[in-house]
């Protein structure tokens, strides 16, 4: 059964009502479609009065299904390689994307009782229902499963702006708007999705290599669908509080992609505007040597996580891939006799079984609170993600790290300047003097974009790219000997 109540308009009706077609025209299509037994709707685009977007849009309003506009680069090709081909055209339907709960499935007549229960048997799991163009339904199938397969969709014309599904009708939940465009984003390779409102719509972008890629605008009210939804998930929406922005996080697993989604609320004049940034989640913390570490800085790494004591701290941008060097850094240094401690924005990357792990967006003041967090936990090992900014790093070499190795992720850029700072003082070389010290430095200046979802074993970008520098004892028994700057 369909979520929402139908109309009890005929989709003719809704057309002329909203001056798409004229009734001489509807009065045309019907006399061809003696001839043909074509739908009425697809009559209509047959004879050039209207287009499919068209038709997809007024049944939206007429049988209260969400309308999709299909493009083979935002469909999950192998869900749809999961149906049998002869099926889905029979029944003019193509699988968009699922979850572990349901999928999504596009249909020219969702209406149809009997391929519906056809396309749940096939399916095995519960089958949310939206409306897709004939056409559409027919080239995606096309291009995916062999007549045009390998045909690249058509890009958007430059300064082109999308069309708008205004009186589209979206699940009141989110979860299907949210669901669609975490697919549709992920297959675009893009790194943020942006809902910003404007009057009556609620503009949408996707940040990819090339920019902020336009989409199709949706209504304004699907924002606050996407809140609802996200708010189920963990974000905290603007309702609850007076404050002028609010942020949160959390894994969503689409398929077979498990996505890490921050999400940004904040107050415009036209409303709330949301920011959603995406990158994969891992199940498992990766070797550093996918990430771009020689074997060389791995084994230095490797050794120096068997002390008992130590410091390693990861410079680099945001987004650049520190948070994912934490993880896998904490992950050699696991013990089954060893507590591992986790400061964190939000709990999106695997850390060792057992991990206590506190995320910063519970209202944590991280940067002060870190130490005595540390020292009341019996912390064996401390990690610190995004905690210790600017010159907060300098904590790092207080009472706190001393018999604990404490891995910590900083916005240095230079690796060289953060040394310097640290060695500003005689009391900061005593504490370098009697720790192993080790700096992890990524690449200052790392795309965002499409570069956020290549596997870092198949990354040309992140081959060799982190530079490891550790003190040597020497070094670091010369340092107490260097006058105070």
């Amino acid at each position: 059964m369909p979520p929402f109540e139908h109309s009890t308009r005929t989709l003719t009706s809704i057309l002329v009502e909203c001056g798409i077609v004229t009734d001489d025209q509807v009065g045309k299509a019907l006399l061809r479609q003696r001839d043909t037994g074509l739908l009425i709707g697809e009559t209509l685009v047959e004879l050039g009065f209207t287009t499919e977007e068209n038709i997809g849009w007024a049944l939206s309003r007429q049988l209260g299904f969400p309308y999709a506009d299909l493009h083979p680069s935002s469909v999950d090709a192998g869900l749809v390689k999961r149906f049998p081909e002869s099926l889905l055209r029979r029944v003019q339907a193509v699988p968009l994307f699922g979850t572990d709960e349901e999928i999504t499935v596009a249909m020219a007549d969702p209406t149809d009782v009997d391929a519906v229960l056809e396309l749940k048997k096939a399916a095995g799991t519960p089958v949310n229902l939206v409306i897709g163009g004939p056409g559409s339904i027919r080239h995606v199938l096309d291009v995916i499963c062999g007549q045009n397969a390998g045909e690249l969709p058509r890009p958007q014309p430059a300064g082109a702006q999308p069309a708008s599904r205004r009186d589209i009708v979206w699940d009141r939940a989110g979860t299907n708007f949210l669901a669609f465009h975490l697919h549709a984003a992920v297959r675009a390779r893009a790194s943020e999705i942006h809902f910003i409102p404007r009057g009556s719509d609620l503009a949408v972008a996707y940040r990819t290599d090339a920019g902020l890629t336009p989409q199709m605008n949706e209504p304004v009210e699907a924002g606050l669908y996407l809140r609802a939804r996200l708010g189920v998930l963990g974000v905290p929406d603007l309702e609850s509080t007076s404050r002028a922005s609010v942020r949160g996080a959390t894994v969503v697993e689409l398929g077979p992609d498990r996505i890490a989604v921050s999400a940004c609320h904040s107050r415009t004049g036209a409303g709330v505007a949301t920011v959603i940034r995406l990158g994969p989640a891992p199940e498992t913390a990766p070797d550093l040597s996918t990430l771009g570490l020689s074997p060389i800085g791995e084994a230095e790494i490797r050794e120096f996580v068997e002390g008992p004591e130590g410091l390693v701290v990861v410079t680099g941008p945001p987004r650049s891939g520190g948070s994912l060097v934490l993880s896998s850094v904490a992950a050699l240094a696991a013990r089954p006799e060893r507590r591992t401690l986790v400061i964190e924005p939000a709990p999106l990357l695997p850390y060792p079984e057992g991990s206590v792990r506190i995320p910063t967006a519970w209202g944590t003041d991280a940067a002060g609170q870190w130490e005595q967090l540390a020292i009341s936990m019996g912390a064996d090992v401390v990690v610190l993600d995004d905690v210790l900014c600017g010159e907060q790093v300098e904590s790092l070499l207080r009472g706190a790290s001393v018999g604990r190795l404490v891995f910590a992720r900083t916005d240095w850029l230079e690796p060289i300047s953060l040394l310097a700072f640290l060695t500003k003082s005689r009391n900061s070389r005593a504490a370098l003097r009697d720790r192993p010290f080790a700096l992890v430095a990524l690449p200052a200046a790392r795309r965002e974009g499409s570069a956020v979802w290549v596997k870092p074993e198949e990354s040309e970008i992140q081959a060799g790219s982190l530079r490891v520098t550790i003190l040597s004892d020497e070094q670091r028994k010369a340092l107490s000997k260097e006058a105070p700057r």
